[in-house]
């Protein structure tokens, strides 16, 4: 194996890592979140605080997208690379 091929497997590696411990979090963030509805004046904090739990919870969501673009994006390119060397090797 090449340096390249190694350092490449390490950062998919974190980005691996990067990626659970998102999707960990915002399995955390949905258990959170109730569907419930808001009768009266008096529940709607429950409404506010409500809001703010889906707020973080889009935002995550965004950055779950670009991480498993990037992640997609590496795995491809540590195939590819795995396949020409060996091509090399032949």
């Amino acid at each position: 194996m090449t340096g390249t091929f190694t350092n490449l497997l390490f950062v998919e590696l974190a980005v691996t890592v990067v990626a659970a411990a998102m999707l960990i979090w915002r399995s955390f963030m949905d258990m959170k979140e109730d569907d419930h509805l808001i009768l009266d004046e008096a529940e709607a904090h429950l409404d506010r605080e409500q809001a703010v739990i889906r707020q973080k919870v889009n935002k995550l969501t965004k950055y779950l997208h670009v991480v498993g673009v990037v992640w997609s994006v590496l795995a491809v390119v540590i195939a590819g690379l795995f396949v020409v060397q060996g091509l090399a090797l032949i």
